[in-house]
């Protein structure tokens, strides 16, 4: 995106980063009514049960209920991490892999994974496990959970050693990234690696390529070990969001030559613009625009909505006036390769290989 300052995030004290993380959980903890402390302050469990069946209460694990209203009010991606805070508050020693525990990292993934990964030793308690969300019957016959979606456990037989994060037991960083690099395809791991190495985008926690290539060792395929370390050396630091590691990996897979990213550009006035993608030769400048670019407070920086929409397209008349082509897209067109490709034909950019062709691994869980 066209930035007129560089977005800074000041790096946090490993002490304060844990007592941030801390906060974070207890906050969000707090939005469960546990029946096990509920009946210790309260000496009955009876008032949960009576205002479950009211149709007041979702159960989401055994023990665990939260506000009907809010759980129903709450995005796919929300109840997904509610889902699984829920299944550490039933069980404190649970061990988190793959995406949950890339969720508890703060890692970007793209899409809402189907189930909550946990790790076990034990070959007899590994495989999947239905979804216990559940609801009372209401007067109209509905639970009111029927048209959203809940979320089972898949525990994988993964004897590995975890860290503790925020009071919960989950595998390292680095083992986190690879893991979840193995099990989805190109496109997404871009958008995953470029996050995790990115010490501007993750600050404090930023790990490094040579870990990701470290912890890829790991893994017992040889192909699985190829692709993660394929995706590993295309990820890149200077990657802004995880709309621009979509595009890149789109473009890369449609055969478009790489562009250059952040650069800047001035003219006779002085800074004109921080741009996503510039490719030098054909005079082109891509720009993908997210909806936070218009709709959060840290990037409007003070502005409105619709100031901040006049100032950039002041900017792109700069840029124009410079000889450049200016092409941009949304959310929408990155995550279509079709429409992708087409916008970026149409601004004059020409493939420069073949489009490859990407083998997508069949993932359970």
């Amino acid at each position: 995106m066209l930035s007129s300052d560089a977005f800074h995030i000041a790096p946090l004290g490993p002490d304060l980063v844990a007592w941030a993380w801390q906060q974070w959980f207890m906050d969000n903890m707090n939005e469960f009514i546990v029946a096990s402390r509920y009946g210790l302050e309260s000496g009955s469990v009876r008032e949960l049960s009576r205002r479950y069946k009211k149709g007041e209460l979702v159960r989401v694990r055994k023990g665990i209920y939260v506000d009907k209203q809010h759980w129903l009010g709450l995005k796919p991606w929300d109840r997904y991490a509610a889902t699984a805070r829920a299944v550490a508050a039933e069980n404190p020693s649970a061990a988190f892999c793959f995406e949950t525990a890339a969720l508890f990292w703060g890692l970007h993934i793209v899409g809402v994974p189907s189930h909550i990964h946990l790790a076990t030793a034990s070959r007899g308690h590994c495989g999947t496990r239905s979804p216990s969300t559940t609801a009372a019957v209401g007067p109209s016959g509905s639970t009111g959970l029927e048209r959203i979606r809940t979320y089972g456990t898949y525990r994988h037989y993964y004897p590995t050693s975890t860290v503790s994060l925020r009071g919960l037991q989950v595998t390292d960083l680095p083992q986190t990234t690879v893991n979840v690099l193995a099990r989805g395809p190109f496109t997404k791991g871009v958008v995953l690696a470029d996050h995790a190495i990115s010490a501007k985008r993750f600050p404090t926690l930023a790990t490094s390529k040579d870990a990701l290539a470290r912890a890829a060792e790991s893994l017992a395929s040889k192909a699985k070990r190829q692709r993660v370390n394929a995706i590993i050396g295309f990820a890149d630091i200077n990657s802004g969001s995880a709309g621009e590691s979509l595009s890149r990996a789109q473009m890369h897979l449609l055969g478009f030559p790489l562009p250059e990213l952040q650069c800047e550009f001035h003219d006779a006035l002085g800074f004109v613009a921080r741009t996503d993608f510039f490719w030098r030769d054909q005079g082109i400048i891509g720009e993908f625009d997210g909806d936070a670019k218009y709709l959060k407070d840290e990037y409007l920086r003070g502005q409105s909505a619709r100031e901040a929409v006049l100032a950039e397209k002041k900017r792109e008349d700069r840029l124009r006036a410079m000889g450049f082509r200016v092409v941009r897209w949304d959310w929408a067109t990155a995550n279509d390769p079709a429409k992708l490709g087409a916008k970026l034909l149409a601004a004059g950019l020409r493939p420069q290989n073949t489009p490859k062709r990407t083998i997508h691994p069949r993932v359970r869980g």
